[in-house]
């Protein structure tokens, strides 16, 4: 399993709940959270045979802009 930190422009417990949604129909990804305090919004995924790229889509699929951080 991998764990990779993206940068987001979440803010609030309605936007998680949203991609909640979306993320619970993709199995590939076993977890995640998100640190709405930190200016970036950081978002933590455990994840398994899928990509970065593919990862930023699903997040950009639920109506949210997201990108590698670090």
């Amino acid at each position: 399993m991998e764990i990779k930190k993206f940068k987001t422009n979440l803010h609030c417990s309605g936007c998680t709940a949203r991609l909640n949604d979306v993320f619970k129909t993709e199995p590939r990804i076993k977890s995640w959270e998100v640190d709405l305090n930190h200016k970036n919004k950081i978002l933590t995924v455990s994840y398994e045979g899928i990509s970065e790229t593919e990862i930023i889509q699903i997040i950009r699929k639920a109506g949210y802009a997201a990108s590698v951080a670090g």
